[in-house]
C-alpha cells in the first residue's frame, strides 16, 4: 500500500549540485528511483544543499537510498571526489487528509522562496511547480525535440529504468510534466486559482486551522516543522525562520548570487588557475586563497563560500 510522505535530506558542508548538469541528472536518477520502487511524485524541489519532496511510496527509505547512492556515484566520478554525499539519513513526515497535503505541497513548492533564491516559485526550473494546470496557466508547450526510446537510454545509467509516458527534452532531463502525478495534486487543490492562490500564500495560523478540518490526530504542518532537518543543522532556528519569513514577503527580485551561480564563477574561472578539475583537488590553501578573493569581491557570504569551496 502507498501512504503519502514528505521526505527531506540536507547537506550543509557542501553544495550537492554545483551545475544544471548536476541538477539534470538528480532529477533523472529521481525518476529511476520512482520506477524501481513502484513509487510516485507528486511534488519535488532540488535546491543545491537540499532536498524537498512530497512522494506516495510503500519504502521512503529505500526509495531515497537508490536516488541518492545512483546521484552520488555520477557526482564523485564527474568530480574526483569520494564518499557518501550529504548528511546521513534524511526526514520523513507521513501525510494524512486533504489539507495536510495540500500544506505540504504547496511548502515545498515554495523552498526556493523560502531560502531566498527565487521570488516566486515558478522562477526555479528545478521543481515541479510549473507541472500543474500547464493549460490553464499557459504554459501548455511541448520542447521542440523530444528524444527517441534509443537516445534515452543513451542519456541514462546503465541499467536505469523508466516509465514509457515519460519524455525527455533535447538537454537529456525527462521533462516534469510527464513524471509527476499532476492529476492527483490538481485535484487536491480542485481549480487552478486555489493552486495559484496556496502555493503564493504566506505561512501564518491560516495553514494550521484549516489543517484541523482533516481531524487525523498529527499536528498541523508549520514552516518550522517542515524545514525541521534543515534546521538541525543551522546556528540559530530563530534566525533561519525569520530569514524564511522575509524572504516570503519579499516584493523584488533576490539580491547575490545563489549557489549554483557562485559554483559555475568558481568551477569557471577559479579552479583552471590551479590546474585542478574540480575543488576537490584544491588544497587547502589554494581554497582559502579563493574564499578571501570572493569575501572581498562580496559576491557571496561566509557560509555560502565555505559549502561552494568545501572548506
Amino acid at each position: 500500500m502507498l501512504n503519502t510522505y514528505h521526505l527531506c535530506y540536507t547537506s550543509h558542508k557542501e553544495v550537492m549540485y554545483r551545475n544544471m548538469e548536476d541538477m539534470n541528472r538528480s532529477f533523472n536518477c529521481l525518476c529511476s528511483a520512482l520506477k524501481k520502487t513502484g513509487s510516485r511524485c507528486l511534488a519535488e524541489c532540488d535546491i543545491p544543499d537540499h532536498h524537498h519532496g512530497c512522494y506516495e511510496t510503500e519504502c521512503p527509505g529505500e526509495f531515497l537510498q537508490i536516488k541518492r547512492q545512483s546521484y552520488t556515484r555520477y557526482f564523485n566520478e564527474k568530480y574526483g571526489r569520494k564518499g557518501p554525499l550529504g548528511e546521513p539519513g534524511y526526514f520523513e513526515m507521513e501525510l494524512d487528509g486533504l489539507q495536510h497535503k495540500l500544506t505540504a505541497i504547496s511548502y515545498t513548492l515554495r523552498n526556493s522562496v523560502h531560502h531566498g533564491i527565487t521570488a516566486t516559485p515558478f522562477e526555479w526550473p528545478f521543481c515541479s511547480a510549473n507541472a500543474y494546470f500547464r493549460k490553464e496557466l499557459g504554459k501548455w508547450y511541448v520542447p521542440d525535440l523530444l528524444l527517441s526510446p534509443a537516445q534515452i537510454k543513451a542519456a541514462l545509467p546503465r541499467r536505469a529504468k523508466y516509465e514509457t509516458q515519460w519524455k525527455m527534452g533535447a538537454e537529456g532531463v525527462f521533462l516534469r510534466e510527464t513524471v509527476i502525478e499532476t492529476e492527483v495534486v490538481e485535484n487536491l487543490y480542485a481549480t487552478p486559482q486555489a493552486f495559484n492562490y496556496l502555493v503564493s500564500r504566506k505561512s501564518g495560523e491560516d495553514w494550521s486551522k484549516e489543517q484541523e478540518a482533516d481531524n487525523n490526530g498529527r499536528p498541523p504542518i508549520t514552516l518550522e516543522s517542515f524545514e525541521e532537518r534543515v534546521l538541525q543543522r543551522t546556528a540559530s532556528r530563530e534566525k533561519t525562520i525569520t530569514e524564511m519569513l522575509r524572504n516570503e514577503k519579499n516584493r523584488g527580485t533576490p539580491l547575490g548570487f545563489n549557489d549554483l551561480q557562485l559554483c559555475e564563477l568558481i568551477d569557471r574561472q577559479y579552479v583552471p588557475r590551479y590546474q585542478a578539475m574540480s575543488v576537490y583537488q584544491l588544497s587547502a590553501r589554494e581554497k582559502n586563497n579563493i574564499a578571501s578573493d570572493l569575501y572581498r569581491r562580496r559576491l557571496a557570504g561566509e557560509a555560502q563560500i565555505r559549502r561552494c569551496l568545501v572548506l
